[in-house]
């Protein structure tokens, strides 16, 4: 390495310009490490208040949680691991029922990952007559695997057996179709283990004070002013949102990329 000399002016002149350079350096760190600080107490501010945000605007369930959340079991439709659950009070008998199903299926296809659809029994036994059979012949239909096939029969045949003085051979019939055991299906649709599970979640029904069908509650939030398939679909839209926030929170959290 070649060697300069330099004067005592030259060096005394440098030595200046070292310091200020050194200053300078100083001041920036000290400006970044305040800033970083104040980027940080931001952040968890805007996290904090976000989770008591959810905390506040998450509903308080009327029965431990039991009526709005996704239990063993129900009879779920959809990836048990999607984020959004969709719980249906719903009665076979109701023509307003009839016509939901069908957009039910429909969000079920637009968000195969992100949503999970629960059936729940609250058949209008004092208005319609059939209600309870036929949630009897889906639940019995259930014990074949086969809950869903028949939910979407007695829907889709809603106009077929409503007003039979006595449904069951249409019930019968329906799951021929669906290749049950006759003898079989027909001991469940007479159990007392399946009308118990009907008036279990009629019970629940009543609990959560619900008066009409159907009824939604979409992370265990209820649904008011339902208006259609464009209301179910920017509600979970909604909660998409909040799930994609949550979950970019907590992965820089567990990153400490911050």
């Amino acid at each position: 390495m070649e060697e300069v000399n330099l004067t005592k002016k030259e060096r005394r002149t440098w030595a200046k310009e070292e310091k200020k350079k050194e200053a300078s350096r100083n001041l920036t760190y000290d400006r970044l490490k305040k800033l970083l600080i104040v980027a940080f107490g931001v952040f968890i501010l805007v996290f904090a208040g976000f989770k008591t945000l959810r905390w506040i605007t998450t509903p308080t369930p009327e029965i431990a949680g039991v009526g709005v959340e996704v239990q063993e079991t129900d009879w779920v439709e959809g990836k048990m691991s999607a984020p959004i659950s969709l719980i249906e009070y719903s009665d076979f008998q109701c023509p307003a029922c009839a016509t939901y199903s069908p957009l039910v299926k429909k969000l079920l296809q637009e968000y195969p990952e992100n949503l999970k659809v629960v059936y729940r029994h609250f058949p209008l036994v004092s208005i319609h007559k059939n209600a309870l059979p036929a949630a009897k012949a889906a639940e019995a239909a259930g014990k074949q695997g086969k809950f869903w096939e028949m939910h979407d029969i007695l829907f889709e045949r809603q106009d077929d057996w409503t007003n039979e003085g006595n449904p069951k051979e249409k019930f019968i019939k329906y799951a021929k179709e669906l290749e049950l055991g006759e003898d079989i299906f027909l001991t469940d649709y007479e159990s007392g283990e399946v009308e118990d599970k009907v008036k279990s979640h009629l019970n629940l029904s009543n609990q959560l004070g619900l008066n009409a069908t159907p009824t939604f509650f979409i992370n265990g939030e209820r649904v008011r002013n339902l208006g259609g398939y464009e209301t179910l679909q920017s509600l979970i839209e909604e909660e998409l949102k909040k799930v994609s926030i949550l979950n970019k929170l907590e992965f820089a959290i567990a990153n400490e990329s911050f």
